[in-house]
């Protein structure tokens, strides 16, 4: 297809080499042999066109250091869909953790109609740090003056619940912002979605 390019960095995790497709599947593999161990499709929609073609960039892994040993999702996999989902997957086995959000899964609220929700998505890995999962969100540059922000989202790595979001739309368009970046004084100025300093 011609809106797709695979750029997705694998993980070496849990006894398998677990990375994701441009249309978010998360598939597992023996390291040794390369079979295929267990495989997640998520049913991305082919009817979409994301600004920078179908693409997932990686997955997270996570291990809950509170749950049990043989506990099912003790040991996750994170990834951000190309229709702004986040999905919590069991390590081992593929499975959808019950236990986060819906089903294994978070749908990101944009705030945006359908209109303009569709020029957002999320093609990277998302970060974890103390049990919380953090995920940017891609905006399709160039395409309207009123588009979505470019928030970032911080979800409770069990139950997918929200902790915060952020996003850099304080000060309008285009006004300059002082800020100190490393014990030296700059000025950013916002454009469009994107900072530029």
């Amino acid at each position: 297809m011609k809106r797709t390019k695979f750029q997705a960095t694998p993980l070496l995790v849990e006894d398998s080499l677990i990375f994701c497709s441009p249309f978010n599947e998360v598939i597992a593999l023996d390291p040794g042999s390369g079979a295929q161990k267990w495989r997640f499709d998520p049913k991305i929609s082919t009817s979409q066109r994301p600004a920078n073609r179908y693409n997932c960039r990686g997955v997270t892994y996570w291990v809950d250091d509170k749950a049990a040993e043989t506990a099912t999702c003790r040991a996750r996999i994170f990834m951000g869909t190309n229709d702004t989902r986040v999905i919590a997957l069991d390590a081992k086995t593929g499975t959808p953790c019950a236990d986060f959000g819906t089903n294994g899964e978070v749908r990101i609220d944009t705030g945006m109609p359908p209109m303009l929700d569709r020029f957002t998505y999320c093609s990277r890995p998302p970060v974890l740090a103390r049990d919380v999962v953090i995920i940017g969100s891609a905006i399709s540059d160039n395409r309207r003056v009123e588009a979505p922000p470019g928030t970032v989202r911080a979800f409770d790595a069990r139950t997918g619940d929200v902790k915060w979001s952020w996003n850099g739309d304080g000060p309008a368009y285009g006004s300059p912002i002082a800020a100190e970046l490393g014990g030296t004084r700059q000025v950013i100025t916002m454009t469009q979605e994107n900072l530029v300093s």
